[in-house]
């Protein structure tokens, strides 16, 4: 996906003309003017930082374990605006959504052929256990909500265990 140099400068955090140093090092490369291959240029980026920071000593290592946390989360952030990545709750709302018309459309099924034939009493009855059989072989839809949920707080932690690095590598 191309990328203008601020939009370059947002994601990984550099300022325009830092981007434009790196490209007279031959460590970024632009398309054409203003235009930056976003996902090659920030493998490249990564693996700049990672030759140049961790060779130094242990210092180095623990910033270039941020830079490496740091470029995951901009990967995330860029297949977020690219459209490749969709949200936990808005899969669990939409999943909820699918469970209710599948539920609504069962349960008016009997109703629906008893109005085009007749049926007996017998037959709606079968039917109506039939689909009672099926919704209950459903998940509940808050189901997809608490597992939503525990997804929400493990990445919670992780961002918190990252942010703690970073605290621990401005302390040293």
């Amino acid at each position: 996906m191309i990328f203008t140099t601020k939009e370059l400068g947002e994601l990984l955090s550099l300022t325009e003309r830092h981007i434009y140093n790196l490209e007279k090092q031959g460590i970024l490369k632009k398309e054409n003017k203003n235009e930056w291959d976003a996902p090659k240029n920030i493998k490249a980026y990564i693996e700049y930082k990672l030759e140049n920071e961790g060779k130094t000593s242990d210092y180095g290592k623990i910033k270039a374990r941020r830079e490496l946390a740091d470029a995951r989360l901009k990967e995330l952030t860029l297949k977020e605006k690219q459209g490749e990545l969709i949200h936990i709750t808005t899969i669990a709302k939409e999943l909820e959504d699918i469970a209710v018309t599948i539920s609504n459309k069962l349960y008016a099924l009997p109703h629906t052929i008893k109005s085009q034939t007749k049926i007996t009493k017998e037959t709606e009855k079968l039917l109506n256990i039939e689909i009672e059989k099926i919704l209950n072989e459903l998940k509940d839809p808050k189901e997809y909500e608490i597992k939503a949920n525990l997804f929400l707080e493990k990445q919670a932690q992780q961002k918190e265990e990252i942010e703690d690095d970073k605290e621990n590598e401005e302390e040293n």
